[in-house]
């Protein structure tokens, strides 16, 4: 049975003035007399004061995730007539992590609990104030459960309505598209998604299943169709090999016509975007246009019948506009805000209020409103959203800027990345920190504001971030060029990473460690077990330890086989070799490790077999388990902890030359487990 939820009473004292009306962006707070070092850890990792804004279709109202009286992040409410702010919805049990508008009356919100990535859904009257269960946050993934659902689209034009992914009736086993009513929580199956082999659909602006993938054999076909009434008809196709990460054929959305889709082309190193006619099934003139990187977003109006812009992704974000209109506003925008990345994330139906997020790689963001109805009332047209930046605490001014960088991998494959220095490093060999992102496939670090980044630039650190084969935005053949590379060629272009640092006199090539999370701390783990000689130190934060846990989960799900089987390889012998839990003895150096004991995504096995090896061959080593976290730790005091571990022990072991001996490790330093 699904729980009921209360509405909080209380107030945000904080957010009740009304911030001063700005022509122009604040000025950054005088940086405090502070080494790098003095900043604390809370300052980086607490959470954000302000998330998501968002304004009600008709500009009356604005919302954003905020920090609430439970000391849970909830929703809160602003009146864009009296300025009036109070907090609309908050729960004890979990943090609201994701919300939006349906109509101007209504807000559908979610959160998860422990880290199991597996959503609550409700939805709350602004003027009733009545919360309404929608699905509630599950056990597991795969349970027969009627009340489970995963969003497939918002339906922004249908103020009842979102389609989900889920089940109708307890015990069926059968997942399927429907249509759920967020006033009643009532579920109505959606024609055209429940064929065996379908992988992904795309509605409508009516809802209605227009695009669609379809697997067949070794290779995945995209279909289309005229109306709801109608076949699907081929028009693409993609090796199945590609699933999921690199289609060919890649639809986005429906125009406001219901018949214009919008479509994303992609061939060796070029990505196109183009409009497709889904009833004479042929593409339109207009647009037909290169991307430069990787496709980000569409900008469009409101109503969706006029194509504004697209964002791509390449060493900085950059957009194209198709519309002279919105390309002037855009520049008046940046000419008000000048010196940061800003972005209209929100806009109201009438297009005369807009959202703006303004940040910087050392900026965590601003939000901004801009009413054009202020002009007629005399008023600046752009004044900053009340309590409006992300994290107060943070001071641009003491952050370092992340520079792209382009090195040669061992292959001759130019990888790309991204390079943030310590104050005073000019001319100076320093302690780096190999960053790794996750993922690993189509995922990419990219230019902007990171507090891991920033906290370890702040201790003195300069930290490289490659985006190494197999990331995404940089085209389908480097992205294939990391198929089954785990450990392999993937940690080859680390490897290559840190002896380019050292070559071009950044790095002291006796102070490397490595850092990262998820496919990061895999790549950590790799690092100290097949190259040891480069690294001093790492840190293992949820990573995969051992590829085979990875290939029995995922023979229990069908698109999960073809990941192992396409993707990371599920050959025995491979497996073995790759998997650094196989390789401890090889370890030098000291370790720390943390993983969260409802991780979904890396089973905690991973950290159980990882750490008999360690205690095996009596490793220095130091861990932390959380027992209602998950992949990342997202309560504030259990991610400040484990930052705060990880920042005693760089310092411990990654400091300047001659000021900490280093010998071989032979003890287990004291853990947290709190399970």
């Amino acid at each position: 049975m699904l729980r009921s939820r209360r509405l909080a009473g209380w107030c945000i004292a904080a957010l009740l003035a009304l911030a001063p009306q700005l022509p122009a962006a604040p000025a950054a707070p005088a940086p405090k007399p502070l080494s790098g070092a003095d900043i604390p850890i809370e300052d980086f990792f607490v959470d954000a004061e302000i998330g998501s804004v968002r304004v009600a279709p008709d500009g009356k109202h604005l919302a954003f995730l905020a920090r609430l009286g439970t000391g849970r992040t909830g929703v809160a409410l602003m009146d864009l007539e009296n300025g009036k702010i109070e907090p609309l919805v908050a729960a004890k049990d979990e943090n609201y992590s994701w919300y939006f508008w349906k109509g101007s009356d209504r807000i559908v919100f979610g959160g998860d609990i422990g880290g199991r990535e597996q959503q609550s859904f409700r939805s709350i009257s602004l003027s009733k104030r009545v919360v309404v269960d929608l699905a509630e946050a599950y056990q597991e993934v795969v349970a027969e459960r009627a009340n489970w659902a995963s969003l497939l689209d918002d339906l922004k034009f249908d103020d009842n309505n979102i389609l989900i992914v889920g089940n109708k009736d307890a015990g069926s086993g059968a997942r399927s598209v429907y249509r759920l009513n967020i006033v009643t929580g009532d579920r109505t199956n959606v024609p055209g998604s429940g064929d065996v082999g379908i992988s992904s659909v795309l509605p409508d602006n009516a809802g209605v299943i227009r695009a669609r993938a379809h697997i067949s054999g070794e290779t995945e076909y995209h279909e289309v169709r005229a109306d709801g009434r109608s076949t699907f008809a081929k028009v693409a196709e993609t090796p199945r090999s590609l699933m999921g990460y690199t289609a060919k054929w890649q639809p986005i959305v429906f125009a406001a016509d219901n018949r214009t889709l919008f479509v994303i082309l992609r061939e060796g190193a070029e990505v196109r975007l183009r409009a497709f006619d889904t009833v004479e099934k042929t593409y339109l003139p207009e647009p037909n246009y290169v991307l430069e990187g990787d496709y980000d977003s569409l900008v469009m109006s409101w109503d969706r019948s006029k194509l504004l812009g697209v964002y791509s992704v390449a060493d900085r974000p950059i957009v194209h506009w198709f519309d002279h209109a919105r390309a002037v506003l855009q520049a008046k925008i940046d000419a008000a805000l000048p010196g940061n990345l800003n972005r209209i994330i929100s806009v109201s139906r009438d297009e005369k209020v807009y959202i703006i997020s303004s940040s910087s790689d050392r900026d965590p963001g601003t939000y901004f409103i801009l009413d054009l109805n202020n002009i007629a009332r005399g008023r600046p047209p752009i004044m900053q959203v009340p309590a409006g930046r992300r994290n107060s605490r943070i001071s641009p001014a003491q952050m370092q800027p992340m520079q792209p960088i382009s090195y040669k991998s061992r292959d001759g494959l130019v990888i790309h990345g991204y390079l943030t220095l310590p104050a005073g490093a000019a001319g100076k060999r320093v302690p780096l920190v190999v960053h790794p992102h996750g993922g690993p496939y189509g995922i990419r670090d990219d230019w902007g504001f990171d507090p891991e980044v920033q906290f370890m630039a702040s201790r003195g650190y300069a930290v490289l971030q490659p985006n190494y084969r197999g990331s995404g935005g940089y085209g389908l053949d480097f992205l294939v060029a990391g198929k089954h590379e785990w450990g392999g060629k993937m940690q080859d272009d680390l490897s290559d990473g840190v002896k380019w640092a050292i070559d071009q006199g950044i790095a002291d090539p006796e102070r490397v460690a490595i850092v990262g999370a998820s496919y990061g701390g895999y790549a950590a783990l790799a690092g100290v077990t097949f190259t040891p000689e480069l690294y001093c130190c790492a840190v293992n934060y949820v990573g995969v330890s051992d590829l085979s846990i990875i290939s029995g989960y995922a023979r229990n799900n069908f698109g999960e086989r073809d990941y192992e089987h396409e993707w990371i390889g599920d050959d025995q012998k491979y497996m073995h070799d790759r998997s650094p839990v196989n390789f401890v003895q090889n370890i030098r150096v000291p370790t720390l490790h943390a993983y969260g004991e409802n991780d979904p995504r890396v089973d905690i096995d991973h950290w159980r077999r990882l750490k008999a090896r360690l205690d095996e061959y009596r490793k220095t080593y130091e861990f932390i388990k959380e027992g209602e976290e998950g992949h990342g730790f997202r309560h504030e005091d259990t991610r400040i902890a484990f930052y705060r571990q990880v920042d005693q022990f760089l310092a411990k072991y990654l400091a300047p030359k001659g000021q900490v001996k280093f010998g071989t490790p032979t003890t287990e330093l004291a853990p947290k487990d709190t399970h």
